[in-house]
């Protein structure tokens, strides 16, 4: 398989889902807010559009204020596709989106690329390797469609590609959040067992370098119990810890500040 697939696979399905789901949706609908400060599904719906038009080459107005940091796209951009189509109404939302989802969809079924070359096209132009983009395109659409799903209480698609997508790539900074960020003393270790539709144990050790790996100690000082749904929404700063269904056993501070500190992307 091409390492590329398992990414292409996710974001299409993603892409196939919100097709079907945005239809559906009533007026009424589009106009709820999301968990997404001052968006509204009509604001989530655009931002996806206007995504994919980009990368199809159907968009090719300014690129925004700027083009973020590290694995993050500017707030500038964002907005920017969101402010041009507030005014348009939802069908031509659902048309832009499914025509450059056609497009790229197309341009995959031809041929991947290396895994390791730089993007032509990225969202704000970025920096991005082929694979930053698609694994983040299907990890951003995922997390954009139960944006909507939450908003508009019609939950679904929590076992899809795009979710495990999202929860293995979250899982994979466990590690940094328990030593970068909580900074516990060498030996710490907490399990984070998720449940719902893509279980997985992750587990992170602290070294004596103060330096946190991936392991799940046999008697860990913390063990975290949540949904991979509750997962995604911390690890991507949509709720707080107090929002979502948490069991903490073991150490109570000590998992609290690791929820505290999970958010890896807004």
């Amino acid at each position: 398989m091409h390492p590329l697939e398992p990414y292409v696979r996710a974001w299409r399905g993603t892409a196939g889902d919100i097709i079907d789901l945005l239809p559906t949706l009533t007026g009424d609908d589009w106009s709820k807010p999301t968990d997404l400060p001052g968006w509204t599904v009509h604001d989530v719906a655009a931002h996806l559009a206007h995504l994919e038009a980009v990368l199809a080459g159907h968009d090719t107005g300014p690129q925004g204020t700027g083009t973020g940091s590290g694995n993050q796209v500017s707030s500038g951009f964002t907005q920017m596709g969101v402010d041009a189509r507030a005014d348009r109404p939802p069908a031509d939302l659902i048309d832009e989106f499914r025509a450059a989802v056609e497009v790229r969809s197309a341009q995959f079924d031809a041929a991947l690329p290396d895994p390791g070359d730089d993007a032509p096209v990225t969202p704000g132009g970025i920096d991005w390797t082929w694979e930053v983009l698609l694994r983040n395109r299907a990890i951003d659409a995922w997390a954009h469609e139960q944006d909507i799903r939450r908003a508009v209480g019609r939950p679904g698609s929590l076992g899809s590609g795009g979710a495990q997508v999202t929860t293995y790539t979250f899982a994979a900074g466990m590690p940094f959040v328990l030593g970068k960020r909580v900074a516990p003393p060498a030996g710490t270790s907490v399990v984070w067992h998720i449940t719902g539709e893509v279980p997985i144990e992750i587990g992170a050790i602290v070294g004596d370098d103060g330096r946190a790996s991936s392991g799940v100690a046999d008697d860990p000082a913390t063990t975290l119990t949540l949904t991979n749904e509750a997962f995604a929404v911390l690890c991507a700063g949509r709720r707080g810890p107090d929002q979502v269904d948490v069991e903490i056993d073991g150490d109570e501070e000590l998992g609290r500040a690791v929820l505290d500190s999970m958010v890896l992307t807004k």
